[in-house]
């Protein structure tokens, strides 16, 4: 029987850190079977701008929607998430060997990191609820370092 993968977590806004000095805006979506490193693009923003004025949202409202976009991510299957940009690439859940969450420090304006280690080493910062994802991933049979309280 053919089990169809489903989206089971969103990790929104998060900058992605490719490499020295560069960085992207991506979401991730955590799927049964993946995590898919979805890149959020300036025309992606403004489409989901345009969607909000249509629907007769008010200003702050329209203006919220780019954060808010990754929402939609629910309602669509996780192959169109992988194709909506030449940039997005997944990680496999069984490739992954290590997640290690790292708090942040609003005062010292520092924010969450987040390190998967697999073939390769992504990391990303941003807002997160570390020990949701800890949650979310350990669940899935993912070995997380951090993320609890106070770090473990």
């Amino acid at each position: 029987m053919f089990e169809t993968e489903k989206v089971l977590y969103v990790i929104p806004n998060l900058e992605y850190h490719k490499g020295f000095l560069k960085s992207a805006l991506v979401n991730l979506v955590v799927t049964d079977q993946r995590i898919i490193v979805a890149h959020v693009k300036k025309e992606m923003i403004q489409k989901a701008r345009e969607g909000a004025k249509e629907r007769g949202d008010g200003f702050f409202k329209r203006l919220a929607s780019g954060w808010t976009m990754h929402e939609r991510y629910y309602d669509i299957s996780p192959e169109d998430i992988a194709n909506e940009a030449p940039e997005n690439f997944s990680i496999p859940l069984r490739e992954i060997k290590e997640v290690k969450l790292k708090g942040g420090n609003v005062d010292e304006g520092k924010n969450d990191e987040m390190e998967i280690k697999w073939k390769e080493k992504n990391k990303f910062s941003g807002n997160m609820n570390q020990r949701e994802i800890k949650k979310k991933l350990s669940d899935l049979g993912v070995k997380v370092k951090g993320g609890g309280l106070f770090g473990f």
